[in-house]
């Protein structure tokens, strides 16, 4: 049964209503209700193979939805392209970085900017990323496969903001790393949302790193909503395996 708790009144920015997706006659995910509010880290959790990458894919435009909709600040992108929600705002990080490994991160950054027309405007925004993590203008000649996995995760959140994008959906940005390369990408997340009071929405399975940033929760099993609501109960080791 889901749990609901009282959110905090904020603008919503994407809203998910009875979402269902799946791969073929293969149904992953399950009537989900989804809202990402403005300023908010929201944590989608749930085990392997729970639906929470096809239910963002499907959000971002990569995967079209067998039934529901999706709001983006109001307007219905359920059937538009990917590359149209990331010119209006919705910038995805998806799993593995999303790197173009054998490019400097200047490159990198410059590639991550190619909604943008004027070369004035990229200078900006590559300037304004690179001071939100200096590592990129320390490595910027660097060639961005030879960087450590905290840092390509970086690269790659510091790539999705070039476009200067409302919400920022991250797919497991802890996967494949060391657990002190975890806390420094949560806490880069952490600060984007603060310096930028930037909408996130993220994939987690790593619930230790994600709770301590998160200011609401949506937990899925079987590709459906088994709990949504605040951070704080799910610190409850106890409860939380009756989740998982």
């Amino acid at each position: 049964m889901t749990e609901i708790h009282t959110m905090p009144i904020a603008e919503p920015v994407l809203e998910v209503r009875g979402l269902s997706a799946g791969y073929g006659k293969r149904a992953v995910v399950h009537d989900v209700d989804l809202t990402v509010r403005a300023g908010e880290i929201r944590v989608l959790l749930g085990h392997n193979g729970a639906g929470k990458t096809t239910l963002v894919r499907s959000v971002f435009g990569l995967l079209r939805p067998s039934a529901g909709t999706v709001r983006y600040r109001g307007e219905d992108i359920t059937r538009r392209r990917c590359a149209d929600n990331v010119k209006a705002g919705i910038a995805l990080v998806p799993q593995g970085h999303g790197i173009f490994r054998s490019l400097t991160v200047r490159e990198n950054l410059e590639l991550g900017a190619y909604t943008a027309q004027d070369p004035a405007e990229i200078r900006a925004n590559r300037d304004a990323v690179m001071d939100l993590f200096p590592i990129l203008r320390e490595r910027a000649g660097q060639i961005a496969g030879t960087m450590s996995g905290g840092q390509q995760q970086m690269l790659a959140m510091g790539m999705a903001l070039m476009h200067r994008p409302d919400v920022m959906i991250l797919d497991e940005p802890s996967i494949g790393l060391a657990p002190n390369l975890v806390q420094r990408v949560m806490e880069a997340i952490a600060e984007v949302n603060r310096a930028l009071r930037m909408a996130v929405l993220m994939v987690e399975q790593n619930v230790v790193h994600a709770l301590p940033i998160a200011q609401s929760v949506t937990v899925l099993r079987t590709g459906r909503k088994i709990y949504e609501g605040p951070p704080e109960p799910l610190g409850d080791r106890q409860y939380l395996m009756t989740l998982f």
